[in-house]
């Protein structure tokens, strides 16, 4: 799918500002600053003990956009961490009960320090790799002690401060446990003995068992550090994996390896995995810790130290996949522990053949038994149906192959390959290979296959590849493999495309190829499967081939990562082997990695770009374009760019490749099943985009020749099997899409016979051409956009091939659909959005018989004037004004009233603001009006453009910039009124200076009303920044106005509010707008003489009497308030309010309370709650309202 920008490239441009603020708010987050005697702020800075949780998330959300791009931190991690550290690290030495001390007010939005600093700690270790962090931790041995107290005693329940309540959970949080398990784990490579580390005896903690009797030898501190790893490596949390680390640490470490720690845990994982492969009762993260605890011993702990421990290991991984026990099914139903099993079976073959490979004392005879045995169960997962699973058991088969003998080895690569081709189906269809000659050819059908083996399978190859380990020998069946897997692609029953991860893992493998091998050696790979032939038949190298096929998928692939993936292998084939492609150069710089993220880039801007580089590249986009990624792709809008690909790629090749273009689509076309509705839609719309260009210059010298081929489209039209009737109203074929498809080739193909060069040449047969209006005919059923416009199309350059009489005969059945669907009204079922387009777009071809052109006007005007017809019909005919009459000059005095009401059309239904869709057209139906110069000065033109004004000031974005593009226009033939300034996006039209413009034209009578009904919807109903772009542009021109017009535009407020007391879309706008401007002291005491506020007040009331709609009435308190400033009512409006008191509504009562709270300072509404019942208010309210009555 397209995007609007490519992430890594908003994220490089935004890493300057992020890190800047990031690094500004750092010191702010830590320290505070000291204010004595209210002096400024002195250099000492003083640790904060607390934070706020809203900074911290702040900070967190400063950093996470860097997981696009994690090495854009690496320049400012120093200056980042060493603060972050330092501080975490100072935090160890305080007490207990310093560690989080607040008031109880602050508990809920507080964290103490250490656990803010944990937190960030923890997102950039997810950001940059716990590795990379972790280089950055102090590295002092006295912090082992520090982090091992800190760990218990914030571990445990405690009273808070200031409370009395104790916590039901524990103060530590997980992010916390992860880095100080993660510190720890740094902190256990320090080289002294761990018996020279700690001076306190082990903290004796019930909540850290061992099952097992620790050594008298094992120092106190590293049992509080296996307790501590122990407890942690059965989490379900990120916290396991860095207990996982430290466990692996410890234990590795010589002098817990010579105290017999290594060996004592080693013995007590295996009997434990074998207790829980035998009893489900125990919890699952529990076995995925001591599995990742094996992996990784296994994985570093010297071949000497481990051999010992090798088999034990593997039976008993072979007793959790294999032996029939009651937790089996339990145990590998989880993904992670496959994955990890995985693991532990890689690591221990690869020791296996380590310790095979060393004299022979130490031969243990363990790799007949292991490596068979694992090999096998590996290929059997490269089909399990967890991604994470199959991506394990690939690596982890691709690094024991790199361990074994080369003759082994091989035998790994051929059963690879071996099993990609089971369930592998052929299929006999026909092709071309040149532009003569034609053969019958297999092709391979993966409709049998399993694609998440195939993925295994191939992912598996790719890492083979990336370590070398096929042989020169077999580089030609790789080769082939992968090509074959570049080319994959699987549709489920519902059409959609399952065949990405395939693609994927084969790009990786052909990177891998060309990254891995020399020239010579690839150059010398011969195999026939991969052999191309350039256009003068001359062979091609393999590397060409490879390369046709990553341009193909570079350009025209559904999914953006294949594109992308494709042109970085291109990238990597092209630089390591120079001067083996054709153009190589030319070529990389077209197919960009950037360039083809989008999909409509890549067809319309990229394919076309390497058509150009070369003759040969344009016979490789041509059969890419033309392919199941392209043409025939799942997504209808993929299948339109194709088309417009391949009209622009018709016209570089001159007459020859029009003819051969045209001849492989007119072929493709008659093959087609009826179930392939992609491919037909698509080579259709293809068909019809190419026959658009036969008038290009470069076809000149091939008129005759071109003639040829455009009549033998004509005639597919009498194929039935091709364009059956079913194809346009059965459901099943989505008949849609071969109507569009249909319309837009008869569009082209009769623009193209009607044009003077091949006019005399081309004639299609009477039976054809009525076949063609047949279709035409049944496709106008459908409402697609795409559909009715290439009908519409298809009907103008059709007609005139009809004969005058069956002209008549289709265009009155039309009209008398129309007339059907206005007796019938809703009721009617009948769509005649299709009708009413191509009546419209026939009009002007009907003007050698005005009655007929009449009756087609009248039943667009009559369907258009009837109140009850649906929304979309309404569309249709201002559209068909827009398009076909007024093009005509046809706007009279009946059109210009139309519009004029469609202007003002506000329906509402369950789909929200219906009528802006008639809106817009209307506008554009103006808009097409002025450019054909049917405007003038009469008052029903101003009357048009006051309400295009008004809409150039709405709220709803689409309109107001549609209607400031048709105002813009307008103005120019309009005397005293000038927009200056320009706005060229909707962003622009958001903003003050656009509303202060035409604020500006509120000075002509004649348009005013209609600006301030539009304005005021944005000002008291638009969006955040409309309302507030709006509301500054009133006060701006308010403010540079005299007081007389200050109170004349107060007076249209005033009139727009009486005549739309029943208008609910502009009644609740107004009064937030008239609070708003009373709020302002706009209208204070300097402008009161001049307005009758007593009229204002009484309309306020009238708005909102006996009202549900709590929005007007908390609307018209805000009038009320700003009504009491003026003296004259001022008692009145007290009163008023004091009344509203007793409404029903409770949020009601308590904002006329805190209104007349502002105003009064009565204590009677400070101490009462107004949410109570309304009839224990009521001496509250007479208490009040006797004490207005009794004021000034």
């Amino acid at each position: 799918m397209d995007a609007p920008d490519e992430k890594d490239v908003i994220l490089q441009r935004a890493a300057s500002d992020l890190l800047d603020q990031f690094k500004s708010s750092l010191p702010r987050f830590i320290w505070h600053p000291a204010f004595p005697d209210g002096e400024l702020p002195k250099q000492t800075r003083h640790t904060r003990n607390i934070v706020r949780t809203s900074t911290t998330v702040d900070l967190i959300k400063l950093l996470e956009p860097f997981q696009e791009w994690p090495q854009l931190l690496d320049p400012e991690l120093s200056t980042m961490l060493t603060p972050l550290v330092e501080t975490f690290a100072a935090s160890l030495f305080l007490p207990p009960s310093k560690y989080y001390t607040c008031p109880t007010r602050l508990v809920s939005s507080t964290i103490p320090l250490a656990r803010a600093i944990c937190k960030l700690l923890y997102t950039l270790c997810k950001i940059r790799g716990p590795k990379v962090i972790s280089r950055f931790f102090i590295n002092e041995p006295m912090y082992i002690e520090l982090m091992l107290n800190a760990l218990h005693a914030r571990s445990r329940p405690r009273v808070l401060e200031h409370t009395s309540s104790l916590q039901s959970r524990s103060q530590i949080t997980w992010e916390e446990n992860y880095i100080i398990l993660l510190w720890l784990s740094h902190l256990s490579l320090t080289p002294f003995d761990l018996s020279s580390v700690g001076s306190t005896p082990p903290i004796e903690d019930d909540s850290i068992p061992v099952d097992f009797m620790l050594n008298a030898e094992i120092p106190p501190i590293a049992q509080r550090l296996l307790r501590v790893g122990l407890k942690h490596v059965t989490s379900p949390a990120k916290e396991q994996e860095a207990a996982v680390t430290l466990l692996v640490r410890l234990v590795l470490r010589p002098d817990m390896i010579q105290v017999g720690l290594l060996s004592m845990l080693l013995k007590w994982s295996v009997e434990t995995l074998q207790d829980q492969s035998s009893s489900p009762s125990q919890s699952i993260y529990r076995l995925i810790g001591i599995l990742s605890f094996l992996a990784n011993i296994v994985n570093l702990a010297d071949v000497s130290i481990i051999a010992p421990f090798l088999m034990p290991i593997f039976h008993c991984m072979q007793r959790i996949n294999d032996v029939a026990t009651p937790s089996k099914n339990l145990i590998l139903s989880s993904a992670i522990v496959r994955k990890v099993i995985i693991k532990v079976l890689r690591s221990i073959s690869v020791k296996a053949l380590q310790l095979d490979a060393m004299p022979s004392p130490k031969q243990l005879g363990v790799v007949d038994i292991v490596i068979a045995d694992v090999i096998q169960q590996l290929l059997s997962w490269l089909a399990d149906k967890d991604t994470p699973v199959r991506f394990a058991a690939s690596k982890a088969l691709s690094v024991i192959t790199l361990n074994l003998p080369s003759s082994m080895a091989s035998e790994v690569v051929e059963a690879v390959v071996a099993a990609l081709a089971e369930n592998v189906l052929w299929t006999e269809v026909e092709t071309h290979k040149t532009q003569e000659t034609r053969h019958n050819a297999l092709q391979r059908d993966f409709s049998a296959v399993d694609g998440l083996e195939w993925q295994g399978l191939i992912l598996t190859l790719s890492h083979l590849l990336f370590r070398r380990c096929p042989s020169l020998e077999q580089l030609p069946m790789v080769l082939s493999a992968l090509i074959m897997a570049l080319n994959f692609e699987q549709r489920t029953s519902f059409g959609n495309s399952t065949g990405t991860s395939v693609r994927d893992a084969a790009c990786f493998g052909i990177w891998s190829l060309a990254r891995r091998y020399s020239t010579d050696q690839l150059l010398a790979i011969d195999i026939s499967a991969t052999k191309r032939r350039s256009v003068d038949n001359v062979s091609l190298s393999v590397l060409q081939a490879v390369a046709d096929e990553l341009v193909a998928a570079s350009i025209a692939d559904p999914s953006g990562n294949i594109r992308r993936g494709a042109s970085a292998a291109l990238q990597e084939l092209i630089g390591r082997h120079p001067d083996t492609i054709i153009h190589g150069i030319d070529l990389v710089q077209v197919v960009d990695y950037h360039a083809v993220a989008l999909r409509s880039k890549a067809l319309k801007e990229v394919a076309i770009s390497a058509a150009e580089v070369d003759d040969h590249y344009w016979q490789v986009t041509l059969k890419a374009l033309l392919s199941w990624r392209a043409i025939g792709a799942t997504d209808p809008e993929s299948r339109r760019y194709t088309s417009q690909a391949l009209g622009d790629l018709s016209t570089i090749e001159g007459g020859p490749g029009f003819i051969f273009m045209m001849g492989r689509i007119l072929d493709d076309l008659k093959r087609l099943e009826g179930r392939q509705v992609e491919n037909r839609h698509g080579l259709l719309l293809a068909a019809g985009a190419v026959i658009e260009e036969a008038l290009h210059p470069s076809l000149a010298d091939s008129i005759n020749e071109v003639s040829l081929v455009l009549s033998e489209f004509w005639k597919i039209f009498d194929l039935m099997s091709l364009l059956e009737d079913k194809y346009f109203l059965s459901s099943l074929h989505r008949p849609f899409l071969t109507a569009e498809g249909c319309s837009s080739l008869i569009s082209s193909l009769a623009m193209i016979s009607c044009n003077d060069l091949y006019s005399s040449t081309i004639k299609p047969s009477v039976t054809t051409i009525m076949r063609c209006a047949h279709l035409i005919n049944i496709s106008l059923q459908h409402t697609q956009g795409t559909v009715i416009s290439n009908t519409s199309e298809a009907v103008k350059w059709l007609f005139p091939m009809i004969d005058e009489e069956h002209q008549a005969i289709i265009i009155l059945e039309w009209i008398a659909k129309l007339s059907r669907k206005k007796l019938q009204s809703t009721q009617s079922p009948e769509n005649v959005c299709g009708q009413i387009a191509v009546l419209g777009s026939i009009y002007q071809k009907c003007n050698h018989v005005p009655d007929l052109q009449k009756k087609i006007l009248d039943s667009i005007l009559g369907l258009l004037e009837d109140k009850v017809v649906d929304i979309d019909s309404k569309v249709s005919c201002l559209k068909s004004l827009s398009n076909g009459f007024i093009p005509s000059k046809v706007f009279n005095a009946r059109v210009e009233t139309d519009v004029l009401n469609c202007l003002q059309d506000y329906t509402v239904d369950q789909r929200g603001d219906i009528g802006s869709l008639v809106r817009f057209e209307a506008i554009v139906a103006v808009h097409t009006a002025h450019s054909y110069g049917m405007f003038d000065a009469t008052a029903q033109k101003q009357e048009l453009v006051a309400r295009v004004c008004g809409l150039a000031a709405e709220k709803l974005d689409k309109i107001r910039f549609r209607a400031w593009q048709c105002l813009k226009d307008l103005c120019d033939n309009i005397d005293d009124m000038e927009l200056s300034l320009a706005f060229s996006d909707v962003g622009q039209v958001s903003s003050v200076a656009y509303y202060l413009q035409l604020m500006s034209l509120s000075s002509m009578q004649w348009l005013r009303r209609s600006l301030f009904e539009g304005i005021v919807t944005s000002a008291g109903a638009g969006s955040e920044t409309i309302l507030l772009a709006s509301r500054a542009a009133i006060v701006h021109t308010m403010e540079g106005i005299p007081l007389e017009e200050r109170a004349t535009l107060w007076d249209c407020l005033l009139s727009i509010l009486q005549s739309g007391i029943q208008n609910e879309r502009l009644v609740v706008p107004v009064l937030e707008v008239l609070g708003f401007l009373l709020a302002t002291g706009l209208y204070g005491n300097s402008v009161q003489g001049l307005l009758d506020w007593r009229e204002a007040f009484v309309l306020v009331q009238k708005c909102h009497f006996k009202s549900g709609n709590l929005h007007k009435v908390k609307a018209a308190i805000d009038v009320y308030v700003g009504l009491s400033r003026c003296l004259v009512i001022r008692k009145e409006v007290f009163l008023k309010l004091s009344n509203m008191l007793l409404h029903p509504s409770a949020s009601i009562r308590n904002k006329v309370a805190e209104s007349l709270m502002i105003v009064t300072a009565s204590s009677i509404l400070d101490l009462t709650d107004w949410s109570r019942p309304p009839g224990e208010l009521k001496a509250k309210v007479r208490q009040l309202q006797t004490t207005i009555r009794s004021g000034p």
